[in-house]
């Protein structure tokens, strides 16, 4: 059952990210910032209570992109898979959450950060999945952009498609920024649509920050039955104006001053 019922506003998942972040002293919020929509439709459109459970057939959520920890496990927070106690150790010695998502953590499927390696796992889930006779587990993966130039991740497609794996949902969060500067200006690989397209996935190319047009998305995906990957357009450090667009925010942390402004400013954007 979908857990869309739970209505999980993106910009308070983005406020707990900034809590983690500046309690932590760590890095990562452009990219953080950036994604918080995507995973909040991802969560959203699955049994998350099956996620809890670990049932053999829940939907897997893997987030190849593992630098952006703090929105994975604040989007799980937000759907009630982490408790408020295992953030605040977010980052900390000992702390099972470190600043790349990590499978010691329940409800986390894959520890990920070493780039390209997401979707190969992914693939090898979904292929899992469909040789044991489940028709209706999805496997999801979130990449980022910069990703993209890793090798791996287009031999997985090729091996995705060649073997039809329609429960395997691939997701980009485009932010045009590999981490610190343009993607573009390392590999281009725009447009991204074409790319995908010629190997085989049906590219459906949404405003990453439109949680209901992600949602839209994956479902015609599902309903068309066919391989498709959902190119999300989104802003590097969405949320907190400072940072927006800006690469350096890929590893710079936050100062108190800093901190209080990006909390105002998402406070003013909600209000709105």
């Amino acid at each position: 059952m979908p857990s869309a019922c739970l209505r999980v506003e993106p910009n308070q998942v983005r406020a707990t990210v900034l809590e983690m972040l500046y309690r932590a002293g760590a890095s990562h919020l452009g990219p953080c910032m950036s994604v918080v929509d995507i995973l909040v439709a991802l969560y959203g459109a699955v049994d998350v209570e099956a996620i809890r459970q670990g049932r053999p057939d829940r939907s897997r959520i893997i987030v190849s992109k593992g630098h952006c920890a703090a929105a994975v496990y604040a989007v799980m927070h937000h759907y009630g898979l982490l408790s408020a106690d295992a953030l605040a150790d977010y980052c900390r010695e000992g702390s099972l959450l470190a600043g790349h998502v990590s499978h010691a953590v329940k409800g986390v499927e894959h520890s990920t950060g070493a780039l390209g390696h997401g979707l190969p796992v992914a693939c090898g889930c979904a292929i899992g999945l469909r040789s044991r006779g489940d028709e209706g587990s999805r496997v999801f993966c979130v990449m980022g952009d910069g990703e993209l130039q890793e090798g791996s991740v287009w031999e997985a497609l090729m091996f995705a498609r060649h073997h039809r794996l329609r429960n395997l949902v691939p997701l980009v969060d485009n932010n045009r920024i590999s981490s610190i500067t343009a993607t573009d200006r390392v590999i281009d690989l725009q447009p991204l649509e074409n790319r995908f397209a010629g190997f085989g996935f049906e590219p459906y190319v949404v405003d990453g920050h439109d949680v209901e047009a992600i949602q839209e998305a994956l479902e015609s995906i599902e309903r068309r039955g066919e391989p498709g990957v959902v190119i999300c357009n989104t802003v590097k450090g969405r949320g907190v104006p400072f940072a927006e667009n800006e690469p350096i925010w890929h590893y710079r942390s936050l100062g108190e001053e800093q901190f209080r402004a990006a909390l105002a400013a998402l406070a003013e954007a909600m209000r709105q």
